[in-house]
C-alpha cells in the first residue's frame, strides 16, 4: 500500500479547485466512481482540479453493485468505509448451485479474516457507491460540474487544450498540464486522441431485474444458479426478501428487444426451483456488452481510466473496483508530479502497472465467461456436472480458498514487475515483496505502565 498525503486544504474560488493558489493542474472527464475516486484523491492531496460530466446529473440506476474488499480498505483513506458497510448489505460468501442442487460454498468471511478487514462481499449499487464519492468530494471543497461536455481535445509538449461545451451551449477552452478520462466505454477523451479499443461485443443479451422474491436462495450470501445454457446470479440486497438478479436471456428470448421480467420467470423456476414466489419486480432492464481495451492507457498528457480503458463481462464483481483502483494508482503519481516531487516519468508507471492488470482480468473474465455462456452440450456438461465437483472439493484445501478470495477481492493484484518496484536480496521466501500490497497486520499494543 503506496500513501502520500499533501498538507494543503482544498477551497473553492468560482469554478476553481485549489490547494493553496494556483491554475488548475487536471481536469477529469466523467463523473462516476472512476471519476469521483480519483477527484477524491488528488484533492485530499492538495491538487488543483475541476471535474465535469456532459449528464444533467448523477445515474440513478445502475447494474454495478459489487464492492471488494479492496476497494473498502481504498474507502477506509477516505472516511467513507463505515458509511457504505452500513448502507450495503455484506455478503460472507457464494453458494454455487447446479441443475438445482447446492454444489459448492465460498466462505469469504473464513478465508479472508486474515487478509483483509473486510472479508466479504458488500452489495452496494454503483449510484450509492457515486452518492457517498460525491458527499466526499463536496466536504473537501470540490462539486461535480454537470452539464459540461468535452468536444475538443489538442495536446502539446506540456499541457493539453480541452474544449468544453458549457451548461448554456457556449464554447470554451481549458488548457492544463494534465487530463483524465473517467468517461465510461463511449469515451470522448479516448475517441478524441485516437486511441484504439480493441475487442468485440459478447453475443449473449444481459438481463438485470431488481425484485422482492422468496425462493431457495441461501440469505446473505451470492446465489450463483448455473443451468445448461447460461446462468443467473442472485445478490442479496438490503431489506426483507430483496435481491437483484442478473442473468443471461435464455436462448428463444434472444434477438428481441421488448423481452420482459415475465418472460425470464420460467427459465428463473426452472434453475432455481419452482417455488420461486415473486412479490414486486422494481426494476429491469437488458442490455449487451463488450469485452474491450484500450491500446494504451497513457498518450503524452492525457489518461484513461475504468471503462474508458476497459470494460469485460460483469462476472466476477471486478468491473467498478477495477476502474477505482486505477484512480487511486494514478491519483498519488499525479500528486507527486503536480507538487514538484517526482519527475513527470513517474506516470509512466501507471500504464505499466496497470494495464498488465487490465490485461490479467480480461483473458479471466473471458474464459470463466465463455464456460458459463457456451450453448455446446459439452460446455453445459462441464458447467453443471464437472465444475460444481470439481470447486467443491478444491475449495476444502486452504491453499485454494486464500488463491479464491485474493482474486475476488483484488488484495491480491501486485506489481512486482513495475520499474518502481526495486526489491532486497536475501529476504525471506514467503515474505511481502516490493510492489505488494501491504500485508493487513492487527496491531495489539501492551498496556503503558512499568
Amino acid at each position: 500500500m503506496r500513501v502520500h498525503r499533501f498538507g494543503a486544504t482544498a477551497v473553492v474560488t468560482g469554478w476553481l479547485v485549489v490547494g493553496g493558489q494556483g491554475p488548475t493542474d487536471v481536469i477529469i472527464v466523467g463523473a462516476g466512481p472512476t471519476g469521483l475516486m480519483l477527484a477524491n484523491q488528488l484533492v485530499r492531496r492538495g491538487v488543483c482540479a475541476r471535474i465535469i460530466d456532459r449528464h444533467a446529473g448523477p445515474a440513478r440506476e445502475s447494474r454495478a453493485l459489487g464492492v471488494q474488499a479492496r476497494t473498502l480498505e481504498i474507502y477506509s483513506h477516505l472516511g467513507i468505509a463505515d458509511q457504505a458497510v452500513a448502507l450495503g448489505k455484506r455478503a460472507d460468501g457464494a453458494v454455487l448451485w447446479a441443475q438445482g442442487r447446492r454444489a459448492a460454498r465460498v466462505p469469504l468471511g473464513d478465508i479472508g479474516r486474515d487478509v483483509s478487514p473486510y472479508p466479504y462481499l458488500l452489495v452496494l449499487g454503483q449510484d450509492d457507491n457515486e452518492r457517498l464519492l460525491g458527499e466526499a468530494l463536496r466536504a473537501q471543497g470540490m462539486a461535480v460540474e454537470w452539464n459540461t461536455e468535452l468536444v475538443g481535445l489538442a495536446q502539446d509538449t506540456d499541457d493539453v487544450t480541452a474544449t468544453l461545451k458549457n451548461p448554456g451551449g457556449t464554447r470554451s477552452e481549458v488548457t492544463v498540464p494534465w487530463l483524465a478520462g473517467c468517461d465510461g466505454a463511449r469515451s470522448s477523451v479516448r475517441e478524441l486522441s485516437g486511441i484504439a479499443f480493441e475487442g468485440a461485443p459478447y453475443q449473449h443479451v444481459f438481463f438485470v431485474a431488481d425484485v422482492q422474491m422468496t425462493g431457495s436462495m441461501v440469505p446473505d450470501v451470492l446465489n450463483v444458479y448455473l443451468w445448461r445454457s447460461g446462468f443467473h446470479l442472485l445478490f442479496p440486497m438490503r431489506g426483507t426478501d430483496h435481491w437483484r438478479i442478473v442473468g443471461i436471456l435464455p436462448p428463444h428470448l434472444r434477438g428481441r428487444d421488448d423481452v420482459t421480467f415475465e418472460e425470464t420467470i420460467p427459465s428463473l423456476r426452472q434453475e432455481a426451483g419452482t417455488e420461486l414466489s415473486f412479490q414486486a419486480c422494481n426494476w429491469y432492464s437488458t442490455y449487451r456488452i463488450h469485452h474491450r481495451r484500450a491500446a494504451k492507457f497513457h498518450d503524452r498528457r492525457c489518461f484513461l481510466l475504468g471503462d474508458a480503458a476497459h470494460i469485460h463481462s460483469p462476472v466476477g464483481g471486478q468491473g467498478m473496483n477495477t476502474g477505482l483502483q486505477d484512480a487511486y494508482n494514478l491519483a498519488w503519481k499525479l500528486a507527486l508530479v503536480v507538487s514538484g516531487r517526482a519527475g513527470a516519468a513517474l506516470v509512466h508507471s501507471y500504464e505499466d502497472e496497470r494495464l498488465p492488470v487490465a490485461n490479467h482480468l480480461l483473458k479471466r473474465t473471458d474464459r470463466l465467461f465463455s464456460l458459463v455462456v457456451s450453448d455446446s452440450r459439452l460446455a453445459g456438461f462441464v458447467r453443471t456436472r464437472v465444475m460444481p465437483t470439481i470447486m467443491g472439493l478444491a475449495l476444502r484445501t486452504a491453499v485454494v480458498q486464500r488463491i479464491v478470495f485474493r482474486t475476488i477481492s483484488q488484495t491480491g493484484i501486485r506489481y512486482r514487475a513495475s520499474p518502481l518496484s526495486e526489491g532486497l536480496a536475501g529476504l525471506p521466501e514467503d515474505g511481502p515483496r516490493a510492489g505488494d500490497r501491504f500485508p493487513w497486520l492487527r496491531l495489539k499494543f501492551a498496556p503503558s505502565g512499568p
